[in-house]
């Protein structure tokens, strides 16, 4: 039977990152990338309004989180978009906190709540930008999704690997190789199980020179290696991807954020170096 990798197995592969652009937390390395009163150091893009417009105030800030589509009415048509950073990261973990509202919206009324962060963003703004993403979607959450261009290679069950959507499994415990996207918006599924509790949960994104790691609630649930752009105007010539913006999604759904919090890994070996073969 398959055991799961732990955090701290995790980061013990990652080993302890030190230094970044901004003082850390106490002596912890984390550094707030949301201050929890304001948007300083993220910009707005939304739907019809475009960047850093928000007349129908689908943002709020309060008690230290961001709260997304506080004043909206319930099966009402809403934006959607995200909030990004101004600057772009790599060699990072990534952690950050979200729950649940009780209100959906249209274009997605009848659909499952849903949100993500995306991470490696790269090029101009657009509903939906060139990147990778954490989905954030209820049943769904650590699914890797790989959006317009970018590949990964990674690890499935084999018996889920014709689905549309194959579930990942770690090779040390039977998945077998496979190629994630490179056009379109490509899904492979978090592993198999309930990982999300009521209330808040916590997320992480461990992104180590051109591998990242998804984990939910303490647990590994996701993973690629050579992450990578496929330039379809260059013969699909690819080209390593190892940084970029990251973006908390809007999507309909309302939704809490908060404790969004980076630690550079510039000093430590890549995810599971000498793991993959």
């Amino acid at each position: 039977m398959m055991t799961a990798l732990t955090l701290v197995t995790a980061l013990t592969l990652l080993g302890q990152g030190q230094g970044q652009e901004t003082a850390p937390t106490a002596a912890t390395g984390w550094t707030p990338l949301f201050n929890g009163r304001d948007l300083t150091g993220w910009y707005t893009f939304l739907q019809k309004h475009g960047k850093n417009s928000d007349p129908d105030r689908v943002i709020t800030i309060e008690d230290g989180a961001i709260h997304l589509y506080k004043h909206a009415t319930e099966a009402s048509t809403v934006v959607m978009g995200y909030i990004g950073t101004e600057k772009e990261y790599g060699n990072y973990h990534l952690r950050f906190k979200y729950r649940w509202g009780e209100k959906k919206f249209e274009p997605r009324y009848k659909l499952k709540r849903d949100a993500g962060l995306y991470y490696h963003i790269l090029g101009p703004d657009a509903i939906w930008p060139r990147s990778l993403q954490f989905q954030v979607e209820q049943t769904n959450v650590g699914d890797l999704i790989a959006l317009f261009g970018f590949q990964v290679d990674s690890w499935v069950d084999p018996k889920t690997r014709a689905e549309v959507m194959p579930t990942f499994l770690p090779p040390e415990a039977g998945g077998e190789a496979r190629v994630l996207g490179g056009a379109g918006i490509a899904y492979q599924k978090h592993l198999a199980g309930e990982h999300e509790v009521e209330g808040w949960n916590q997320a992480e994104i461990i992104s180590k020179g051109d591998t990242v790691t998804h984990l939910l609630n303490g647990k590994v649930i996701n993973k690629g290696k050579n992450v990578r752009l496929v330039d379809p105007e260059k013969n699909g010539e690819a080209r390593p991807i190892t940084k970029g913006r990251i973006a908390l999604e809007i999507e309909a759904a309302e939704i809490f954020f908060r404790d969004v919090e980076i630690r550079s890994l510039d000093d430590t070996p890549a995810a599971g170096q000498g793991q993959d073969k």
